[in-house]
């Protein structure tokens, strides 16, 4: 446990200095973001969570120098760069209104990414497309979970929290730390009040670290788990933003929440009466008008909950 908490220390202060460095280029460069719910509606750098690949590189290149040569780790930190890379400039076209890369071209190399490791470690040609699949749906699932302050960093924190203390502690488990800490360096300029944005880059970086980690284990029992732990992220897509908002399931075409004079956050009112949900959306139905911190604490909470659930049923049938 002293190595993974070495990597996590590592990792977390690599992230700090990253973030502080790139998120002031790109605040200088004009890669910013308006935090609508904020009355200022202040702009905050964009893209900060791309930093995080330094943190990763960091702590594969010292695995490699100082513990052990494991190009499993080098394959998945060029997956992830590669994922996070495509997020990156998803960020630039929202800003810039540019289209840098067409959708059907992003697609083609998310794939292919995403098969490519598939390749290094599925057990059979079988597994290929499962594994390549559950990358892709966990990425997806961690960018889509999101719209407040700390809400998809912190979800994020808690999931790869939870991942990395079930790695196997002779496999991924030192990278598993270093991946927690790096989201912790983040979390602390994201969490409210926000001082940076993650950005696609970011968000795609946590959920395919995550995906390509619980592969690398080996543990096709894990696989299942990880799926289970974003089952609140899946609700949050299948159940409310697809069913009442298919048409803008980003929600870039309208204010997604309404922000009161006492600085509490409500429904927005639509011209057609009708509301589109997500998930925070759900939670200010239910409790009434509420702060952005309350928000996202309660979601924090439900996935944590979530968390906790699927571990103890999975440890009570010695699935894990």
């Amino acid at each position: 446990m002293i190595l993974e908490l070495g990597f996590f220390a590592i990792a977390f202060v690599a992230s700090i200095i990253a973030i502080k460095a790139v998120s002031g280029k790109n605040q200088k460069m004009g890669v910013t973001g308006t935090d609508v719910n904020k009355l200022d509606k202040r702009e905050l750098p964009e893209s900060a969570g791309i930093a995080l690949l330094i943190p990763l590189w960091i702590a594969i290149i010292l695995f490699n120098l100082l513990v052990a040569e494991n190009s499993g780790f080098v394959a998945f930190g060029l997956a992830v760069s590669v994922l996070s890379i495509i997020g990156f400039f998803d960020d630039r076209k929202h800003k810039f209104k540019v289209q840098t890369i067409s959708w059907t071209i992003r697609a083609i190399v998310v794939f292919f990414v995403c098969m490519m490791f598939a390749m290094f470690f599925a057990p059979s040609v079988f597994w290929l497309l499962p594994f390549a699949l559950f990358i892709a749906i966990i990425a997806s699932f961690q960018n889509t979970f999101a719209g407040l302050n700390g809400w998809e960093v912190g979800s994020g924190l808690i999931i790869s929290g939870f991942i990395a203390a079930l790695l196997s502690p002779v496999g991924a488990m030192p990278i598993g730390f270093a991946l927690v800490g790096a989201i912790a360096g983040l979390f602390l300029f994201n969490a409210f009040p926000a001082k940076v944005f993650p950005g696609d880059s970011g968000t795609i970086l946590i959920g395919s670290s995550i995906a390509c980690l619980v592969i690398l284990n080996q543990n096709r029992w894990l696989m299942l788990l990880a799926l289970l732990f974003f089952l609140p992220h899946a609700f949050d897509f299948f159940c409310l933003k697809l069913l009442t908002n298919k048409k803008d399931m980003s929600q870039s075409k309208a204010m997604p929440y309404s922000a009161r004079q006492d600085g509490k956050l409500t429904l927005p009112l639509y011209k057609d009466g009708k509301t589109r949900y997500d998930f925070a959306k759900l939670i200010l139905k239910l409790f009434g008008p509420m702060e952005e911190w309350k928000v996202v604490a309660i979601i924090w909470a439900i996935v944590a909950i979530n968390c906790f659930f699927w571990v103890w049923a999975f440890k009570a049938m010695q699935l894990i």
